[in-house]
């Protein structure tokens, strides 16, 4: 929630605004047949679908962390072997890096180029936010890739924190 709304904040310091919530409702109007028409003209539920989809695609993204990333990265990385804040918070990051390649490289250009039909070409002659990393930026620049970096870590630092598991053995007796 608080990468979220640090998204819908971004323009106050000059970064381009990362509004997830519109996008996944954009994608799921369009989905269920309204078409594109039916999302613009329908901005409150827009916001409140694509709201409630990105909270899901969060919470399962933290669910992957907390029973297959976490624990790998332990066996993997011995010096993350560790439950204790610092070693989650490290995890946590390193988890919203990786977060960032895949919708870096893959999901935001293999997403926006098609749906909103961009016509302006770009180095490769694919169209504008088709391609590996995003290769056309509109505006922002290089600016946006590294704005997606900051918010996938905003979202790692928070998910890293509040992921503080308790081994099997280490039962609290009161």
């Amino acid at each position: 929630m608080v990468a979220t709304v640090t998204g819908l904040w971004f323009p106050g310091v000059k970064l381009p605004q990362f509004d997830f919530n519109k996008l996944n409702g954009w994608l799921a109007l369009v989905g269920v047949g309204g078409g594109l028409d039916y999302a613009w003209n329908n901005p409150s539920l827009t916001f409140v679908v694509g709201g409630v989809i990105h909270m899901i695609d969060g919470i399962i993204w933290a669910v992957i962390f907390g029973l297959v990333i976490s624990p790998v990265l332990g066996v993997v990385i011995k010096p993350l072997r560790a439950m204790t804040p610092t070693v989650n918070l490290i995890k946590g990051l390193i988890w919203g890096g990786a977060l960032w390649i895949i919708s870096s490289a893959l999901w935001m250009p293999l997403l926006i180029g098609p749906i909103f039909n961009l016509s302006p070409l770009n180095t490769f002659g694919l169209p504008c936010g088709v391609g590996p990393f995003l290769t056309c930026f509109g505006p922002y620049g290089v600016q946006a890739l590294f704005t997606n970096l900051f918010w996938h870590m905003i979202w790692g630092v928070n998910l890293g924190l509040l992921f503080s598991p308790m081994r099997a053995a280490s039962r609290v007796r009161w």
